[in-house]
């Protein structure tokens, strides 16, 4: 008995440790079993504990192409893309074409498959309404439609954050503008931005009345601005450090620059913007706070026209946009007169719009340069006067030389008596008759000398 017992004692150990093994498998998925015309649909094929030539095709090319004719596998799983050409159905089979289980070295055959419906694709959706608009813990006012974009909340003095919520009626558009949002005291807007699937854009928006029961509001440019009082609302800007400014005897939080003596501080414009603005208690006046940076510097523009010629304009450092001066219109070089913030200097700066640099004006350099330019100029005004009069002494001379001289052709007409022809003819005649007469002379002279020479030779 004892040794029956045994031997079932030594059968289960070899039993608990002897290895599984498990038979080889083959599954196929899809990523989806819908697909629209013109999509795609992936599909995955897992060989688990095989190995082998599979193929894997569409029982409906013209619905889903793609696959593989000859593929192999070995223990591992691969997905295949398909392409929704046309509406329809189509099956995807993975079939093993020369496989084996890896577990028993047997060989493996099989195949799975998975049917994919191609549908048309569905029209996009111009829907952007809400189907709901809320603020946790106040209420609306007016109630909520969808078709009333603007609201009106009311929220009590202490009030420092408001959580926006907002529901959409299609589930394909987007909403932007819901979450936590700081308010302060005055009236400021939040706008909640809906889009349809197609692009169309509404804006639903909530006017929010933070209660202040002695409002600070002030001058600046023509326009009214209320002094924010709540210092969560302002981020100190770099260069300077957190102050307290008393303003209508109230005391609000502000910031100074000690090197270039400014002081800084919230103003909340109608919309319920807030931003910071330059604040000279002396004058009891406003600026709004936008410094121009530069790479080592930064510089607040203030109001100075530089010379005569050059009108105002406004041009743009990144998002922001600024005031200056331009000699004419096609110049890229605005020029503006600002305060140094880390070392209190004013000066003339000039801002290179095609490069996108800011340096200070050398009005020294630039005044010498305009002087000997000017020297030079005065200099060559005198040769060309020099050389110009001298000119036109030469041609005074010319033409009076000209003007006095007598003609020789009117002095011989002078010396010349008036003939009439016919007694010209006349005179010429006896000229001809005197020649004659005397060529007759000389030739009898010639021949009476003949005749003597030869007497006296006989």
């Amino acid at each position: 008995m004892k040794k029956v017992f045994n031997f079932f004692v030594v059968a289960f150990v070899l039993f608990l440790i002897s290895p599984t093994v498990y038979a080889g498998s083959l599954n196929i998925s899809a990523s989806s079993k819908t697909v629209t015309q013109g999509g795609s649909v992936n599909i995955t094929v897992s060989a688990s504990g095989l190995a082998g030539k599979f193929s894997i095709s569409s029982s409906n090319g013209n619905v889903l192409s793609g696959g593989a004719s000859n593929e192999w596998l070995e223990n591992e799983s691969k997905t295949y893309r398909f392409t929704a050409k046309s509406t329809g159905s189509a099956t995807i089979t993975v079939t093993a074409l020369d496989a084996a289980d890896s577990s028993s070295n047997s060989k493996f055959t099989g195949s799975r498959s998975v049917t994919i419906q191609v549908v048309k694709p569905r029209e996009k959706s111009n829907n952007n309404y809400l189907s709901n608009l809320w603020v946790d813990g106040f209420s609306l006012n007016p109630e909520f439609s969808k078709d009333q974009g603007e609201y009106q909340l009311e929220v009590p003095a202490e009030t420092e954050k408001i959580h926006i919520q907002a529901s959409k009626e299609d589930s394909y558009a987007s909403v932007e503008g819901t979450g936590e949002f700081e308010v302060s005291e005055g009236d400021q807007r939040f706008e909640i931005k809906v889009t349809s699937e197609t692009g169309k854009e509404r804006v639903y928006a909530i006017v929010v009345s933070v209660k202040d029961e002695n409002p600070i509001v002030v001058e600046m440019d023509g326009a009214s601005y209320t002094v924010v009082k709540r210092a969560s609302s302002l981020e100190c800007p770099s260069l300077f450090e957190e102050t307290k400014v008393t303003i209508q005897d109230i005391e609000v939080p502000g910031f100074y620059n000690s090197t270039s003596d400014l002081t800084l501080v919230g103003l909340r414009g109608e919309e319920g913007n807030i931003f910071l603005a330059m604040y000279d208690s002396k004058a009891n006046t406003y600026m709004k706070y936008q410094p121009v940076v530069a790479p080592a510097f930064s510089i607040v523009s203030l109001p100075e026209k530089p010379w005569k010629d050059f009108s105002k304009v406004t041009f743009q450092i990144g998002e922001e946009t600024y005031e200056g001066y331009q000699l004419h219109a096609k110049s890229s070089f605005v020029y503006l007169y600002g305060l140094r913030i880390d070392t209190g200097e004013k000066a003339w700066y000039v801002y290179d719009k095609e490069e996108g640099t800011l340096q200070r004006y050398q009005d020294e350099e630039l005044q010498d340069a305009k002087e000997t330019y000017e020297k030079k100029l005065e200099e060559n005004k005198k040769v060309i006067l020099l050389l110009g009069g001298t000119s036109i002494f030469l041609l005074l001379v010319v033409l009076l030389l000209v003007f006095t001289r007598k003609p020789h052709s009117k002095k011989r007409k002078r010396s010349t008596p008036v003939v009439e022809p016919e007694e010209k003819k006349k005179e010429e005649k006896e000229e001809v008759e005197e020649k004659d007469e005397e060529a007759s002379t000389e030739q009898k002279e010639k021949e009476e000398k003949k005749k003597s020479s030869k007497k006296k030779k006989d």
